[in-house]
């Protein structure tokens, strides 16, 4: 059955493209070991090789010609020594955070019974490598000219279409948005622009959207079950976890940009929110 929302429902959907390719995986980037991942959608197409990805208990592996559609929660996974694979990976999110497709996955899915997909993957693979030919993984801190950029903005939106069909035909339900005070709207869209080295204004952000703080706090809880600290915190760790996943990152570096005044205390928040170190996080993505 085909999923139907308003148009203002749809209106709450915020999707992102990270990265797509479609070629033979350099040994340097390829992990054979588990390797922890979190927070997005990706679809692999297996070429040569197999893929792994181990979640909720179970494990689940696509060998060639078969397509591993992987969750968008906390996951470990790893791959053949040699592996060609097609891979996208995306964010498709509502406003209250959470996933457009999340629920049954992983799974794996032959290829030839959802042949729309790897036409739409190699078609956005194409578009990324024009835009962004010496990237290879995540884009998110590559810099882009404004119209390489829309390449890929009006690119994105035909692979959603296609990865939604798949996900009716292979029986996987989407998630239903959730109505969202406008205010709270604002106050999240504040939150996603703060500049992630300063510290919260939240009495600012809180004016800015016509509530006061108190109010702020409880409407905030109540649509995104967090705080808007909290919700800035997991902001500053979603950045942190890109950046020491680049090769030349330093951790001195990325303490700085982030607002800490040294790495030993961004050492301390980093392991608090993921449990390794970030020199023992950036060892094991770059395995």
């Amino acid at each position: 059955m085909k999923t139907e929302h308003t148009y203002g429902e749809w209106l709450q959907l915020q999707s992102h493209l990270l990265w797509a390719y479609d070629h033979l995986k350099p040994a340097w980037t390829t992990p054979t070991e588990w390797q922890r991942e979190m927070g997005y959608n990706s679809a692999w197409l297996v070429r040569e090789g197999w893929a792994e990805v181990r979640c909720d208990g179970g494990v689940c592996r696509a060998g060639k010609g078969e397509w591993l559609l992987v969750p968008p929660r906390t996951r470990q996974q790893r791959f053949s020594p040699k592996v060609h694979i097609l891979s996208v990976a995306f964010r498709a999110q509502w406003l209250d955070g959470r996933h457009w497709y999340d629920h049954g996955l992983p799974l794996v899915v032959n290829a030839r019974s959802i042949p729309h997909l790897e036409k739409a993957g190699r078609q956005l693979a194409r578009v990324v490598k024009r835009a962004a030919s010496e990237v290879d993984g995540d884009m998110r801190r590559f810099r882009l000219i404004q119209r390489k950029f829309l390449w890929l903005m009006r690119a994105l939106p035909n692979w959603l279409e296609v990865y939604a069909a798949a996900m009716d035909q292979c029986g996987v339900r989407s998630s239903r948005p959730h109505a969202v005070d406008d205010r709270v709207e604002a106050a999240q869209r504040l939150l996603k622009t703060w500049p992630l080295h300063e510290p919260l204004d939240a009495n600012g952000v809180a004016r800015d959207c016509g509530l006061s703080r108190r109010q702020l706090e409880r409407l905030f809880l109540m649509h995104f079950h967090t705080t808007p600290h909290r919700y800035l915190e997991q902001l500053r760790l979603q950045d942190a976890t890109v950046a020491l996943q680049q090769r030349n990152a330093q951790v001195k570096v990325v303490a700085l940009r982030l607002g800490f005044s040294d790495a030993s205390h961004f050492s301390h928040w980093f392991c608090r929110r993921t449990g390794s170190s970030p020199r023992a996080f950036r060892g094991k993505t770059l395995c």
